[in-house]
C-alpha cells in the first residue's frame, strides 16, 4: 500500500504545480458554441479554430476560452500569432 500512497501524493504534487510542470504539445478539443460546435486545434504553439472569427483575425472567443482553461501550460494565441 505504501507504494500506491506514494504515487498518489507523487500525482497531487504535479497536478498542483501543473503551470510550473506541464506543456501541451498539441491536442484537439470541441467546444459547444452558441450556435455551432467548433474544433479547436493546437499545435507546438499555433492554435485553429474552425469559427468565421478565427479564420478572419487569427484568434476567436473559443480559443481564449481554451487558453483560460489551460492556463500557462499552452502558449497563449495573442503571443503565438503577434494578434
Amino acid at each position: 500500500m505504501d507504494s500506491v500512497a506514494s504515487r498518489i501524493v507523487k500525482a497531487r504534487q504535479y497536478a498542483q504545480e501543473r503551470d510550473r510542470r506541464v506543456r501541451v504539445h498539441k491536442f484537439e478539443v470541441e467546444i459547444d458554441g452558441e450556435h455551432a460546435k467548433h474544433t479547436i486545434t493546437y499545435n507546438n504553439g499555433s492554435w485553429t479554430c474552425d469559427c468565421e472569427e478565427s479564420q478572419l483575425r487569427g484568434v476567436c472567443p473559443h480559443i481564449m476560452a481554451m487558453e483560460e482553461i489551460l492556463g500557462e501550460s499552452v502558449e497563449p494565441a495573442v503571443t503565438a500569432q503577434g494578434v
